[in-house]
């Protein structure tokens, strides 16, 4: 059994040995190698000659250049639009070289050369123009068979442009017990530039919004800029009349302030303490402010202390009237209205009528130097007396007599230590005659300074002041 088995096993072993030797027999063949050559070569030669044929191709979407012509250029005119921006070229040749072109392979050409250059009208200029191809590849062998569109249509224009401020708009309402601010803009101005014909429509520029809920804070937006003709007429087709803009929209911030109304308080020196608040009217009685909370919170009255003397009014008027700028506080807005106005002054009127002025003569002995020099200087005045004027009511300013009046010189501000100096005097009504009544004007009075020797020797021996000093006296006219 085991015999037949290992002779079947050989039949099959000198089978495949005799195949094998066939095969290698034939690849070495001549004749078999000779033809499968010639089929590889026919081969090659339909694919060659499939590649290589004479087609024709068109290449889509060429852009086109466009160009000017001298005088053109000369008289500033630029082309703004045109009927076609591109152009599909036809091109015959190798396929080889026509399936590698593209649209970067050619230079498309479209020359402004109007018959004139003079503009008529208040729209672009329109001018056909022929349409020329050039090749600028390295790829030379194919032809243009034809170009579509062969002509087109430009529309011209000069350049221009122009600056316009932009308008605020935007229309809110607030709500009790607050302020509306003005819209702050985060541009001023805006820049529109495109053919002359379309800016010279453009007559101005405007942010619009309004907001239909009540604020009570600030709040922020952004606004499209929106140009307007000479009618008053939203321009909206601003890309068909080619003209651009170097700010499009801008933030808007709409600011809400708190309110607060305060008192305004005026103080008068050297006012009399009998003198009437009624005589003395203040005009607004109380201002508006807006701002910060914080900024409100601090602010409880308006206060302008001596903003008027006393001293310096002119009864023979009767009544006086004068007007202050109010000093507003730091980070608030004075928002006081009188019609249309801000009021940003305060009127004070001091009714005069029933008072009176007269002159009188001060007393060398109702005269005083203050603070004069010690040691072995002396101050000594060169007049006695001081004419002064007193104001009040009539009744009670008829009784004043000089010796009603007191004087002080002081000299704790003199720094001579000889000669003769001017010296401010202070003068005053004391008693109940200085509660209704008032010194008029400012007064100085000439003091000598020298030594207590010289004085002495003149056998004028000065009385004695507060400070070991002489006693003034005044000077008379």
């Amino acid at each position: 059994m085991n015999t037949r088995r290992n002779s079947e096993e050989q039949d099959r072993g000198q089978e495949r040995q005799k195949r094998r030797f066939r095969l290698s027999g034939l690849i070495y063949h001549n004749s078999f190698v000779l033809v499968c050559s010639f089929i590889a070569a026919l081969v090659g030669w339909f694919i060659t000659a499939a590649g290589s044929s004479d087609l024709n191709r068109t290449v889509y979407d060429v852009p086109i250049e466009f160009t000017l012509s001298p005088e053109a250029q000369a008289d500033g005119l630029r082309v703004w639009g045109s009927s076609y921006q591109t152009v599909d070229i036809e091109v015959s040749g190798s396929t080889i070289i026509t399936s590698k072109l593209s649209a970067e392979d050619f230079e498309v050409t479209a020359a402004l050369s109007p018959t004139s250059t003079k503009l008529t009208g208040n729209t672009t200029q329109k001018a056909t123009a022929q349409v020329r191809v050039a090749k600028k590849s390295t790829y030379s062998d194919y032809e243009v068979v034809s170009m579509s569109p062969e002509e087109i249509t430009l529309e011209y224009d000069r350049y221009k442009e122009v600056a316009l401020t932009i308008e605020n708009q935007i229309t809110f309402t607030v709500g009790t017990g607050f302020y509306p601010g003005t819209p702050v803009l985060s541009e001023e101005k805006v820049t529109i530039s495109g053919p002359e014909s379309s800016v010279n429509k453009i007559s101005r520029a405007a942010v619009v919004y309004n907001m239909d809920s009540t604020l009570r804070e600030n709040e922020e937006l952004t606004c499209p800029v929106r140009l307007y003709d000479q009618d008053g007429q939203e321009v909206r087709d601003t890309a068909g009349m080619y003209l651009t803009m170097d700010v499009d929209a801008v933030q808007v911030t709409v600011p809400v302030y708190p309110k607060k109304t305060v008192p305004v308080v005026v103080t008068l020196a050297h006012r009399p303490a009998q003198f009437s608040d009624s005589r003395i009217t203040v005009e607004p009685e109380s201002i508006d402010l807006a701002g910060s909370t914080e900024a409100l919170g601090g602010v409880s009255e308006i206060r302008m202390d001596n903003i008027l003397d006393f001293a310096e009014l002119d009864l023979s008027r009767g009544t006086v009237t004068q007007s202050f700028e109010i000093p507003i506080p730091p980070n608030t807005r004075d928002i006081t209205n009188s019609g249309s106005n801000t009021i940003s002054q305060v009127k004070v009127t001091v009714n005069l009528n029933g008072y009176k002025q007269q002159t009188v003569t001060v007393p060398e002995d109702n005269i005083q130097v203050i603070n004069g020099p010690a040691g072995e200087f002396t101050a000594q005045l060169i007049s006695r007396t001081l004419e002064i004027t007193v104001a009040g009511p009539e009744a009670q300013v008829n009784k004043l007599t000089g010796d009603s009046v007191m004087v002080q010189a002081d000299m704790s501000n003199v720094t001579a230590s000889s000669g003769s100096v001017d010296v401010p005097v202070t003068v005053s009504i004391p008693g109940s005659a200085g509660e209704a009544c008032w010194v008029l004007g400012n007064y100085t009075m000439a003091v000598t300074i020298g030594s207590a020797q010289n004085a002495m020797a003149q056998n004028e021996p000065p009385p004695k002041n507060s400070a070991g000093g002489l006693a003034a006296t005044p000077p008379s006219d």
